[in-house]
Formats: structure tokens, C-alpha cells, sequence
């Protein structure tokens, strides 16, 4: 289970940082991403950066994923960067939803924008879950 919970934790944290940048393409970086998993999952440990470690694998697995899932665009990508990354139409249309059963009555894009160091991660899990979701929802037609 723990890596679903990182895989949501860098969605969570990728998803925002598109959103929040949108309309303009940004670089997302495998160690912030992978950072973001290791503080959330392990706030007590050291800030060390090993890229061995599984948490910088997931990272760069989760914008992957994101990418050939049709949620996200970018132009080119290194071992720890991928560029110029922006929202594609799906995961812009996602991420402005406010779907029922959510008590907030922001987007999710906005929620997951403040970032998963303030939403706290159980709300950030919750929000992945939804957004994620909401869009199986979309490509099924239900």
C-alpha cells in the first residue's frame, strides 16, 4: 500500500503545481517530487537526497503515468526533469471539478494547488482518489 500512497502523494503534488501555473508550462523535478513523498510519509527523517531510494522511482513513475494517461503534456523529459509541462484539456477539466461527496466547494485543482505540506495528507490522498476517479469517470462515459 505504501506506494499508492506515495504514487497519490506525487500526484497530488504534480497535479498542483500544474494548476496553479496554468496556462504556462513548468518543469517538474523528480527530486522535489520525490521530497515531497519523503517528508510526507516520513516527516522525521533527514532532508538527504538518495535517488536510489524508491520514493524518486515513484516520482518519476507518477508523472509518467500522468503523462500517458492523457492528464498531463510536456515537450521532453531527463532522468530528473520533465519539461515544460502543462495541463492537457483531460486533466484541466478534472481538476475544475467539484465533484459531490467532497465537503469543500472549491476545484480540486485548487485544493490540491496549496500544496500537500498544507491540505495535510490524508485530505491529499482523498483529493488523488476523487480526481483520479472523476476522470475513469469521464473516459467511461458514466
Amino acid at each position: 500500500m505504501k506506494n499508492i500512497e506515495s504514487f497519490n502523494i506525487a500526484v497530488a503534488e504534480a497535479f498542483g503545481q500544474c494548476y496553479q501555473a496554468f496556462p504556462l508550462r513548468i518543469d517538474l523535478s523528480v527530486i522535489e517530487l520525490g521530497k515531497a513523498i519523503q517528508e510526507t510519509i516520513h516527516p522525521d527523517c533527514s532532508n538527504d537526497i538518495d535517488m536510489r531510494s524508491t520514493e524518486y522511482a515513484i516520482a518519476r513513475e507518477s508523472v509518467n503515468w500522468l503523462i500517458e494517461s492523457g492528464y498531463l503534456w510536456h515537450r521532453n523529459a531527463t532522468s530528473m526533469t520533465f519539461n515544460a509541462v502543462t495541463l492537457s484539456p483531460k486533466g484541466l477539466e478534472i481538476l475544475n471539478a467539484v465533484p459531490k461527496g467532497i465537503e469543500v466547494k472549491t476545484t480540486l485543482g485548487e485544493e490540491l494547488g496549496r500544496g500537500v505540506k498544507e491540505i495535510g495528507k490524508e485530505a491529499a490522498l482523498d483529493f488523488v482518489k476523487a480526481t483520479l476517479t472523476y476522470g475513469a469517470s469521464l473516459v467511461l462515459g458514466a
